[in-house]
């Protein structure tokens, strides 16, 4: 059932219409102020004009029924590329749709053309536009520009952030390729003179003269941000030979400096943000690094992220204080953006839950398979809507996800069938089994299974046989022998896994 909003054929008098919009019987996470259950939400005049239960339709212009859905202040990416940057996007058309009404352009523009900036896309767009500026002065456009130190000049980076304090929220370095330390010190020290974070994207190469302990410790403030957090080429979170998190990685966040996702097309690992999470090192804020590379094959847009920090074991509550408040809070911007409070811009995402079974690709890509997903199905930007989803969202499908499929396998008196199973037994014996929806496939068309007791249920001892040749074994549901390498996956492109302990 798509999300259906109801125009009203009034019949009683316009003065009672009070409100635009009235978005009713969702379930409201509003983390800034502690709301968390079903409400309604009613906007006029492009702001939050009531959040309360049982709210009369006939007080509202427009009714959507949003009884099946989350209701969420619009949420809020704080690495994007929609200037300069040759991968750039119009963010009207990525991020309204996803439910980000707020972005932050992470560097495009640096105080040479940050006017051009202004005048092309921030004034143009319905998304609240925001900029971190480049402390290089020509902004993001690759080499040898980003590393031409000339051309990093701390004063007129600060004049020019003071000079657009209403859009100008931070600084950024990114992409410095020299030895040293001079692009994050001047950033750092035009970001002391406006008065506003920085963020780093940083090349911890072994020639680079520079180590992620000594710019945490040393180098960056409390309240600077270090975005990639779950890379692994630049940041080093996680010690490869114990798998734990570095201590100094540690003592960083205690000392104030902030850890962003920035997940784009190469800065979101597996094994690095599963290790993370599970030793309690979330994000402090949840962002995209979205481009052309990372909308296409990564789809790393914010419910996208935020789906998969929940697969790691994140709650739904808990990536919404990173893809809100906290965002909001270290760009200066909260309570202003972040909150369905009364009296605030009425910036709003209805967001689904669905339930499924769902690829998730990190950086490499390598895929995670999930049963749970985050989807956008509305987006009101100060008042109006902006983005209506018009496909029906998924349902009544197979939530099973398979540890092992064996596809088109011959069972002895029975028709060609597929075999799943999960957690050490048979779990279906059927046709038609989704290929997407195995951890491990095993296309067995032309072998015959077979097993002692071969049923749903009983456990997944089973044996794979070429001719009467047994060429593969699995007891309790793991593959103990493969002599042909059916079960092996290209990992042409799954990067140093076998790097990390």
């Amino acid at each position: 059932m798509r999300l259906i909003i109801f125009t009203l054929i009034s019949v009683v008098a316009s003065h009672a219409q009070q409100y635009d919009i009235l978005l009713r019987g969702g379930h409201v996470i509003d983390p800034g102020n502690g709301v968390n259950g079903k409400m309604d939400v009613a906007i006029g005049d492009g702001q939050i004009a009531a959040v309360a239960a049982n709210i009369p339709i006939s007080a509202a212009r427009r009714v959507v029924d949003a009884s099946r859905y989350y209701v969420v202040p619009g949420l809020v990416d704080m690495h994007v590329h929609v200037f300069r940057y040759s991968g750039a996007l119009v963010p009207d058309d990525t991020s309204l749709p996803a439910g980000a009404t707020t972005v932050v352009d992470a560097g495009g523009s640096g105080w040479r053309n940050f006017d051009e900036f202004r005048k092309t896309v921030i004034a143009h767009s319905k998304t609240r536009v925001l900029a971190l500026l480049n402390i290089v002065g020509q902004g993001m456009a690759g080499e040898p520009y980003e590393s031409d130190t000339e051309d990093m000049d701390p004063v007129k980076t600060a004049e020019t952030i003071l000079h657009n304090r209403d859009v100008i929220v931070g600084i950024k370095t990114a992409h410095y390729a020299k030895p040293g330390w001079t692009a994050i010190d001047r950033a750092v020290e035009a970001g002391r003179q406006a008065n506003v974070p920085v963020m780093v994207d940083d090349k911890i190469y072994t020639n680079s003269g520079r180590t992620m302990r000594e710019e945490l410790l040393v180098h960056l403030r409390p309240g600077d941000i270090h975005t990639h957090m779950y890379n692994d080429r630049q940041v080093e979170l996680i010690d490869r030979f114990t798998g734990k998190v570095q201590p100094w990685m540690m003592e960083a966040r205690r000392r104030g400096v902030l850890f962003d996702v920035g997940h784009g097309g190469g800065s979101f690992l597996w094994p690095v943000a599963t290790k993370a999470i599970e030793q309690g090192f979330v994000p402090d804020t949840i962002s995209t690094d979205l481009h052309a590379d990372s909308i296409a094959i990564q789809q790393s847009t914010m419910p996208n992220v935020m789906s998969k920090l929940m697969l790691l074991g994140m709650s739904l509550e808990d990536v919404l204080v990173r893809s809100t408040v906290n965002p909001a809070k270290e760009i200066g911007r909260y309570p202003e953006v972040g909150t369905l409070g009364v009296g605030r811009v009425a910036d709003v995402a209805v967001l689904e839950q669905q339930t499924g079974v769902f690829v998730f690709k990190d950086s490499w890509p390598a895929k995670r398979l999930g049963n749970s997903r985050l989807e956008n199905v509305m987006t009101i930007r100060a008042g109006k809507i902006v983005y209506e989803r018009s496909a029906p969202p998924v349902s009544g499908v197979d939530t099973a996800i398979y540890d092992l499929l064996f596809k088109h396998a011959q069972i002895a008196g029975r028709e060609e069938s597929d075999v799943g199973i999960i957690n050490g037994k048979i779990a279906r014996i059927e046709r038609g089994l989704k290929a997407a929806h195995a951890r491990v496939l095993v296309e067995a068309e032309g072998y015959q299974i077979t097993s002692e007791a071969l049923k749903e249920g009983a456990p997944a001892n089973v044996a794979l046989l070429d001719a009467g040749r047994t060429i593969m074994t699995v007891r309790n549901g793991k593959i103990l022998t493969d002599e042909e390498g059916l079960s092996i996956q290209d990992v042409s492109r799954a990067g140093p896994y076998s790097n990390f302990k």
